[in-house]
């Protein structure tokens, strides 16, 4: 119970630092935006599958630094002080937690601009809006942790694009393939499959994530 009231704790400090430096969120929030109205322009009668390659594309590559902001603005001294303030556990998922709520939140902003400038194709909402949760969920984590990784690293400037975007390809691919299914007339069975196959994919990144964050933060 301790536990999870210093988690709380550390989520609230992480808001009360982005009041204080409003400007990446809100270049994602424009970026975002200029990149739906782009999209519009170059492709006035978009086709369904183009509209979801559109929107994960813009997505992944405009909340990249949003999301990984929370490791890689990070001093020397702030490490320290978070040393002392929490364990690894604690800090980790608070990171995590934040950074989900983050890229939930910029991919509502996503899918707004989408949906003013392009409308929503989409025929089953609710699977889609499933997927976006469960690939959001595990971009944000490996986001954070690859964050963290660049920052301990010395180029957290740099770094953080070039290590996280391979890593989060497998994800990626397998939430696209199931999105596109969202946009059938009838939805398929094999959805549901393409959704256990993701929550189990990130149950394994937030294993593998607690493991690996163990060692780096001893470091």
């Amino acid at each position: 119970m301790h536990s999870i009231k210093k988690v709380f704790v550390l989520i609230k400090m992480e808001w009360a630092l982005d009041i204080k430096r409003p400007s990446i969120l809100a270049a994602a929030i424009l970026q975002l935006g200029t990149m739906a109205m782009l999209s519009m322009l170059s492709q006035p009668k978009i086709n369904a599958n183009t509209w979801n390659s559109l929107f994960w594309i813009t997505l992944i590559f405009c909340t990249l630094n949003a999301v990984a902001k929370s490791f890689t603005m990070v001093s020397k001294n702030r490490w320290i002080y978070w040393n002392q303030l929490s364990s690894p556990g604690e800090l980790l998922w608070s990171k995590m937690i934040y950074g989900w709520m983050s890229m939930l939140f910029l991919t509502t902003i996503n899918l707004v601009y989408f949906a003013w400038f392009m409308g929503i194709p989409v025929e089953h909402l609710g699977t889609y809006l499933s997927i976006l949760i469960l690939v959001t969920g595990g971009i944000s984590s490996l986001f954070t942790f690859i964050g963290a990784v660049a920052t301990k690293a010395g180029g957290a400037g740099f770094l953080a694009p070039v290590l996280s975007l391979p890593i989060i390809l497998p994800l990626l691919l397998v939430g696209i393939k199931a999105s596109k299914k969202a946009f059938n007339p009838v939805l398929v069975s094999s959805v549901n499959k393409d959704i256990l196959l993701l929550t189990s994919l990130d149950v394994m990144i937030l294993v593998l994530t607690g493991v690996l964050f163990q060692s780096l933060w001893k470091d």
